[in-house]
């Protein structure tokens, strides 16, 4: 409601403004006609706008004005200067309520009644003189701050093409501004430069933000036509269902809220038609009779999430796998061996449908699969989770903007490529250890991490020169809707950025291969592949056995492994390093705001979990946006922020050693140019220790303490110990508190530690701690850990 009443505010200043010159020459000429059917038409529409908002001092003055009018053009009344002026006071009064309605204070109707009396053609000179005061009165400006009209937030009315335009240009300088940072990088250091240019750069992403806010829209607007498809729906099937919605203010590019617009209303019908039960059946089940339909939003970074909800009767797990059996989806050995989250999520399969006869609204076999491949078309995921009896919800994860995407560049034959974020799970290097290829038939599988997935080479997708998989390639992980997995291999894997799409002609985007267009920071132009096309095409998502089909004969796929692959980056310090490939499990991008970093303490928030952050962090991060290397071990993941990223570079040849320093595996020598590697050792040590349950010693705590639970617990855990549950569990080490007596079922030579409330009863007491000594805590614990293990 409050964009509905900045509307209406803008709409009248707007009018008020296109006629205040029709109101200066109307009162020097009343029998003017044209000036005043313009003044008519402005005391009309604020009238009828006045029936949608709650302001009965408006309506009342514009009805009155109206009227008043009305006689004149009917020729039943003479525009006298009494007349105009009493209309002029009823125009000023209007404005001065407008500015009341949008700084948000109590209105008042002081002087009203004179200025309707006013009108009236046998009103005498007293109430004239009266409305003039008014009028007088309604055009000076308030002395109090808050009630000036300049002191409220302005708008105007552009055309979305105007917008786009503009964000175009401002698109295109951003890129100029990479290019010559590149520049400047290559050139070295130029303090009088540099200074200039973060101005600049810094002046420029603020532009860009604004520009892009500009495009955005609330949610609320997607909303407001919801209850009354709900309302006509459930009237027509015989429910009764009530709508709650949350996170109206949430705002989402224009054209994304029309892109999910049809996906939204589908899930909607679904959720009255199959969710929600009758009135009847809901209270044999001990439910309220009218059932609850929610759509909560939420925005996190530059990911919106949607959460539809239902309590209704949740999917039927059963139904849908043997829908799917019957449909030939799916053969009963892979239903049985699949998940419940893989067999709610075969409702997205072509062609399934739970439904038990055909009606208008459902159970013709087309509609989620379409729901998920529109949400997937705008960069989005959907999954679903169900519990029988108690409802449905449906998860959306949306781009904030259409226009622009996070992605990764790839190249093959020196072209590049770009990768929406959103479908990248992992990177990997053909030569890694934990993959491998194979070949059935005409199709290409790789085996990585213990799954066994398809597998496409670009060269084949694109036509261009088109080969089989092999280890000389970097691998792209994609994930799809409902979890499914396939790999794309490419020559190379380069950089993350924000690209600004742009859409192709029509001719080629038939081709179901690219989602637009873009520009590099250097100017060359990039196509974004439409990686749900494309996966869809070579049978990845309408049929979950589909593998993959390649037209290239078959070569002998390269075996050698002595090599290495590097990923090189330009570190916070300027320097360029590299890294072992095989340790990069993703490159992500977040905002400078996600990070926490606190003396000796690093950390940063990525996709809503907490990392501990590595690397040269005594060096300012970049403005805005933050590259981010996330390195796994297998167990453990580190975020390493970087300034800019390289490419992927096969290395031969052997390292040279560095003596001193831990952190460097050696040096490589890349384009002519040492570069230091850095060694996975030295840069996981000590962070995330793991933990196996199974060999971890026990502590025994004392038993029902809540302060135990809420301090002591964590801190044991943290130390690498399991807390034993029971008495027939042997502990390691017992901690006991002052004052309080538990018999031990250890026996032998077990510690103990006691800890006294009072720092001042642990003087000369052998194993008797301070409560809130961490640090003797941790020294004990660690001792009792050496003890087991010598």
């Amino acid at each position: 409601m409050d964009d509905l009443l900045a509307d209406f505010v803008a709409e009248t200043r707007e009018m008020l403004e296109a006629i205040e010159g029709e109101l200066v020459a109307w009162e020097s000429d009343p029998s003017d006609r044209a000036r005043l059917d313009s003044i008519f038409r402005f005391v009309h529409t604020v009238k009828g706008n006045c029936g949608f908002f709650d302001f009965p001092q408006l309506e009342k003055l514009s009805h009155a004005a109206e009227s008043t009018l009305a006689e004149v053009r009917a020729g039943r009344r003479a525009a006298d200067s009494k007349l105009v002026t009493a209309i002029l006071a009823i125009i000023d009064r209007i404005t001065q309520l407008s500015n009341a309605i949008e700084a948000g204070d109590a209105l008042n109707d002081d002087g009203d009644e004179f200025l309707i009396a006013a009108l009236d053609a046998d009103s005498d000179d007293e109430i004239a003189e009266a409305a003039i005061n008014a009028r007088e009165m309604s055009s000076e400006p308030s002395e109090k701050p808050a009630e000036s009209p300049a002191a409220s937030p302005r708008s105007i009315r552009l055309p979305v093409e105007l917008l786009d335009r503009v964000m175009s240009g401002v698109s295109d300088m951003v890129l100029a501004r990479n290019d010559l940072a590149r520049r400047l990088r290559d050139a070295g250091n130029e303090p009088t430069l540099d200074g200039p240019f973060e101005r600049l750069s810094g002046i420029l992403t603020d532009v860009r933000e604004a520009i892009t806010r500009m495009r955005m829209q609330r949610i609320e607007s997607l909303y407001n036509a919801l209850p009354r498809l709900v309302r006509d729906l459930s009237n027509e099937l015989g429910k009764q269902v009530m709508v709650d919605f949350e996170g109206g203010n949430v705002e989402l590019d224009r054209e994304m809220i029309e892109m999910i617009r049809d996906p939204i209303t589908h899930l909607i019908r679904n959720a009255v038609d199959h969710g929600i039960e009758k009135p009847a059946d809901r209270l044999a089940k001990g439910k309220r009779e009218i059932g609850l339909l929610s759509i909560a939003s939420r925005q996190s970074g530059n990911t919106i999430t949607m959460v539809i909800t239902d309590d209704g009767n949740g999917l039927d797990e059963e139904k849908i796998g043997a829908k799917a059996v019957q449909s030939g989806i799916v053969t009963q050995s892979e239903l049985d061996a699949m998940p419940s989250t893989a067999v709610l999520d075969l409702i997205f399969e072509p062609g399934l449908s739970t439904a038990d006869t055909v009606s208008a609204v459902s159970g013709r076999g087309v509609g989620m699969d379409v729901v998920r491949a529109n949400i997937e078309k705008v960069g989005g995921t959907i999954s679903v989770a169900s519990s029988p009896g108690e409802g449905t919800q449906f998860f959306l994860n949306l781009p904030l903007t259409l226009s622009i995407i996070s992605a990764l560049t790839v190249s093959i034959n020196d072209q590049f490529f770009a990768i929406p974020h959103s479908y990248v799970e992992e990177i990997a290097h053909g030569k890694a250890a934990s993959v491998e290829f194979s070949a059935v038939g005409d199709s290409d599988l790789v085996t990585f991490r213990g799954n066994r997935i398809p597998c496409l080479t670009l060269n084949t997708v694109l036509g261009v020169d088109a080969r089989r998989a092999g280890s000389d390639q970097r691998l792209v992980l994609l994930r799809m809707g409902g979890g499914k997995l396939f790999a794309l291999a490419v020559d190379r894997i380069h950089d993350q950025e924000d690209l600004v799409i742009k859409p192709l002609s029509p001719a080629i985007m038939a081709t179901r291969t690219y989602a637009g267009t873009t520009l590099l920071d250097d100017g060359r132009p990039v196509l974004m592949l439409d990686i749900p096309a494309i996966a869809e095409r070579y049978g990845l998502v309408s049929d979950i056995r589909g593998r993959t089909r390649q037209v290239a004969p078959v070569e002998e796929l390269v075996s050698d492994k002595a090599s290495r692959a590097l990923m090189t980056f330009t570190d916070l310090d300027g320097r360029k390093r590299a890294i072992n490939l095989d340790l990069v499990a993703r490159i992500d991008q977040v905002p400078v705001e996600a990070f926490d970093i606190e003396g000796s303490r690093a950390n940063v928030v990525i996709d809503g979990s907490i990392f501990d952050c590595i690397g040269k962090l005594d060096y300012p991060l970049p403005a805005g946006q933050v590259k981010i290397l996330r390195l796994s071990d297998s167990e453990n993941e580190l975020a390493y922020p970087v300034a800019e990223l390289g490419q992927s570079e096969d290395y031969a040849g052997e390292l040279t050693p560095v003596d001193g320093d831990p952190e460097v595996e050696g040096l490589a020598l890349i384009a002519g140019e040492p570069v230091p590697v850095l060694g996975g050792f030295y840069l996981f040590a000590g962070k995330h220790p793991v933990h196996n349950s199974a060999t971890a010693p026990l502590c025994r705590l004392p038993e029902n303490d809540p302060w135990t639970e809420r301090m002591l617990a964590p801190l044991i855990e943290a130390a690498g110990y399991a807390i034993a549950k029971d008495d027939a569990e042997s502990a390691d080490i017992t901690i006991a508190l002052a004052g309080e007596t538990r018999t031990s079922p250890e026996t032998g030579d077990v510690p103990i530690i006691t800890l006294y409330n009072d720092p001042a009863a642990v003087a000369g007491q052998s194993g008797a701690i301070y409560r809130y000594d961490r640090s003797a805590i941790m020294e004990a614990l660690h001792n009792a850990k050496r003890r087991k293990a010598s």
